[in-house]
């Protein structure tokens, strides 16, 4: 099925093409890990618009999706100027989980970032997990499976040490139309809790962040960034009070 702005829709996989803007990446020029995120997110709702599930639909019947775990694989990041494909599919789902792969191709086809993602379905009325629907999910051909997937769990490593806590709080602008701290925007306050040095030198390899508890409008959060001995694996915890928010575990490589 093919799209005026480019995008199809082939054996329910979608892709759309996007070329690496100046304000998605950093000083060396590549993506940032949250603008990295977000350019995948936006195909997955622009697959979504195709289908007519759009958000004010959702919104409309009372619900809202939200993510509850990213596992990011990193061959190389996109970098400014640079024209790469994004592509996704809505693998498969159960009664309450729904998972979906996305990748990006760069211009020769190789694929240089993988993400595998766990949505669930949020009545927003009682604030809590909904059994997914039919008609939310059925347009995108997905399989149904009884298995639950056991992702691997990025907690902390307690023989880690601890390098940084910074603080920071909840603008009006890091709120979604969830009513919540966008998701993107904890990857900032995680990479944040590494130096100048580090991040000069390092590159990312993989990224799996799990998310537990909702973020609001002027509350405070603190990003705890912990490493390990290798110097290669770095831990990052955000906590509002004392309630953990969100966590993940990153592997990185010299460059």
């Amino acid at each position: 099925m093919c799209r005026k702005d480019g995008g199809f829709l082939k054996e329910n996989i979608f892709s759309e093409s996007h070329k690496i803007l100046f304000y998605e990446t950093d000083r060396t020029k590549k993506t940032t890990i949250g603008m990295l995120v977000n350019i995948l997110m936006l195909a997955s709702q622009d697959q979504s618009i195709q289908l007519g599930l759009t958000e004010e639909k959702l919104n409309e019947r009372g619900y809202g999706w939200v993510i509850t775990q990213h596992v990011l694989k990193v061959e190389r990041l996109p970098i400014f100027g640079e024209n790469i494909k994004i592509c996704t599919k809505a693998d498969s789902y159960n009664r309450y989980f729904c998972y979906r792969d996305f990748w990006i191709e760069d211009e020769e086809g190789k694929i240089i970032v993988k993400m595998h993602s766990i949505f669930v379905l949020m009545d927003h009325k009682k604030r809590k997990i909904a059994r997914l629907l039919p008609e939310f999910i059925e347009p995108y051909e997905s399989e149904y499976t009884n298995k639950i997937e056991r992702v691997a769990d990025p907690k902390g490593d307690p023989k880690s040490r601890l390098v940084s806590e910074k603080n920071y709080r909840v603008r009006f602008m890091d709120i979604d139309s969830n009513q919540h701290v966008n998701n993107v925007h904890y990857f900032d306050w995680m990479i944040d809790g590494l130096t100048e040095e580090f991040l000069l030198t390092h590159t990312l390899a993989e990224m799996n962040i799990k998310y537990k508890r909702e973020v609001h409008y002027g509350e405070m959060v603190n990003s705890e960034t912990r490493m390990a001995e290798n110097q290669l694996v770095t831990y990052h915890l955000i906590k509002a009070g004392e309630e953990e928010s969100c966590y993940a575990c990153c592997t990185w490589r010299s460059k």
